[in-house]
């Protein structure tokens, strides 16, 4: 079992190319391309992003604001694009047919249809009243307010909680 690499955030140096590649210089050694990933994405966003080299963990920022200013916005930027999820505003219909579940939802990317399968697994309650959806595609969606939703669309979303 290998041990947690913690990074010295006054020994990093991020960078961001004109193509959205991050890299970095560490101990005197530059990584033209690193991938970060946050190891608790709903509950510390900031807190604990495995710096990855390949398919290497070069080690763990414990906190992004441990760091410089300009390094925490490089990294806040990035993260923010890296892990974007649409907000559901609104929830038009949900409809099931040949075992998957059909939603007409308006986001604030604008209205779309997705389609879920095995939504009892990927309709998740990740804290009291915020819920992930993963279509069909993988593409992921966020749910805040489930009180807020009227009643017959927050009992067709409660069965698969």
């Amino acid at each position: 079992m290998n041990d947690i690499q913690l990074l010295d955030p006054a020994a990093l140096c991020f960078s961001l190319d004109e193509n959205g590649i991050i890299s970095l210089r560490y101990q005197d050694k530059d990584y033209p391309s690193v991938q970060l990933v946050r190891l608790f994405p709903f509950r510390a966003k900031d807190e604990y992003i495995a710096v990855r080299v390949e398919k290497e963990e070069l080690g763990i920022i414990e906190k992004i604001s441990a760091m410089p200013r300009d390094q925490q916005a490089i990294l806040n930027d990035y993260l923010s694009y890296k892990y974007f999820i649409p907000k559901i505003e609104k929830i038009k219909k949900v409809e099931e047919k040949l075992g998957y579940v059909y939603m007409d939802i308006h986001t604030v990317m604008g209205d779309k249809t997705i389609c879920i399968a095995d939504a009892s697994t990927n309709v998740r309650q990740i804290k009291e009243d915020y819920i992930t959806i993963i279509d069909v595609q993988g593409n992921r969606y966020y749910l805040e307010g489930l009180e807020g939703l009227e009643k017959k669309t927050r009992r067709a979303i409660e069965l698969y909680l």
